[in-house]
């Protein structure tokens, strides 16, 4: 990019905590000059810290009130500036407040900045994008991972989806928000183009608009903010990505690699699941399960061992009882099972009731076999395979 196209770009930065300047400091340093760089805090020492460690000669340091975090810097501080840029980036600093948590915070830090601006080069390539691809709105970076990192493992609505909903209706948004869905991203770090970012930063925040320190955990506006972002992209027309170094995608695939496998040994143990394709054909299979329990009434589990059990506490979950279990003549070592009533094949009458099949293969073949030995070809297999799911209609 030209000087005179840089100009109109700002990285604008909250920092709050004065002993890790230094660091972040490393990053801020890698920015071309000809980018206005905002530094924004509540902490005087954090500004003067600041001012030490860069160099950056296009450096605007400006204090904020101690009030609305990171999102009070970028909306109420930065706002009188906004105007001037046609592209954005954000950043805030993070700590960890126990030191078992300090290895993922670590990691998270190297994330957020990393990649936002992890080299000259590396923002060179992300105005690139903005400049190749005219559809593409806002850049963030993926959701941290690690080991005590929870954003990952589930849909991170939390309590926040109302507030998020209220705030889209507030800023007249057309978006796809919706609570089985979760939000296109989480968090306040991002490089953005101003079309996304305009209804947001003209609603004239005030500092007061941000609950008070020690802010809440959960459940406020700054929460709902950090989930707007993404669906600000959306009603302006505009494609939202994620963007991260080659270092951190690598380092990511091979976490998650080991995790997924610790994972699934763990799923084995206690509830039978060994892998992926098993826990989607459930995911597949549970719609179907239901229709075949509502078209029977009554009802066996096939199968005691541990898919069965997890099966029956999934079903008492929904509030439906099986009969009992059924294993093949010979193997009743039980006489109840989770307080459920163990049959062999050859105790049941099956003309009225349905049998729904727990087991995988190999197991599964034979218990079919067993099946067919009494004339019953009415039951339902719940861990089906998956080509066959694929030739029937769901």
């Amino acid at each position: 990019m030209t000087s005179k196209e840089l100009q109109f770009i700002a990285i604008v930065v909250n920092l709050f905590y004065t002993e890790k300047v230094d660091y972040y400091c490393q990053y801020l340093n890698h920015i071309p000059e000809g980018i206005t760089l905002y530094i924004f805090s509540s902490q005087e020492q954090t500004l003067l810290e600041a001012k030490r460690y860069l160099y950056h000669k296009n450096t605007i340091y400006l204090k904020k009130k101690n009030r609305g975090r990171d999102l009070s810097a970028c909306l109420v501080a930065f706002q009188p500036y906004f105007d001037k840029y046609d592209l954005i980036c954000f950043l805030h600093d993070k700590k960890e407040h126990t030191l078992w948590l300090k290895e993922d915070v670590d990691k998270w830090n190297e994330n957020l900045w990393g990649n936002m601006i992890a080299s000259s080069k590396y923002i060179a390539n992300i105005l690139q994008l903005f400049t190749g691809r005219p559809e593409l709105g806002i850049l963030f970076p993926p959701e941290p991972i690690g080991e005590f990192s929870v954003a990952w493992f589930k849909a991170s609505w939390n309590k926040n989806f109302n507030h998020c909903l209220e705030l889209a209706r507030k800023l007249n948004l057309s978006a796809n928000i919706r609570e089985d869905k979760p939000p296109i991203a989480l968090g306040s770090v991002f490089w953005a183009r101003k079309e996304v970012l305009q209804k947001l930063f003209h609603m004239n925040w005030k500092y007061e608009d941000f609950p008070d320190e020690p802010m809440p955990v959960d459940n406020t506006i700054s929460h709902a903010v950090e989930r707007i972002f993404g669906y600000l992209a959306q009603d302006a027309g505009y494609d939202a990505g994620t963007v991260m170094t080659e270092e951190y995608a690598s380092w990511s695939l091979l976490f998650l690699q080991d995790y997924v496998r610790l994972m699934f040994s763990e799923l084995s143990k206690y509830i039978g699941i060994e892998n992926f394709n098993q826990l989607h054909l459930l995911f597949v299979q549970e719609k179907n399960m239901l229709r075949y329990i509502e078209s029977h009434k009554k009802f066996f589990l096939f199968g005691a061992g541990k898919q069965g059990i997890f099966l029956l506490k999934l079903l008492r979950e929904k509030q439906i009882y099986p009969l009992g279990f059924i294993v093949t003549d010979g193997n009743k070592d039980e006489e109840i099972i989770e307080g459920l009533k163990v049959y062999e094949l050859k105790e049941i009458n099956a003309e009225k009731c349905g049998i729904i099949l727990t087991v995988y293969y190999p197991l599964q073949e034979v218990m079919i076999a067993e099946l067919k030995k009494y004339g019953i070809h009415d039951f339902f297999t719940v861990f089906e395979s998956e080509k066959k799911l694929l030739n029937c209609d769901q």
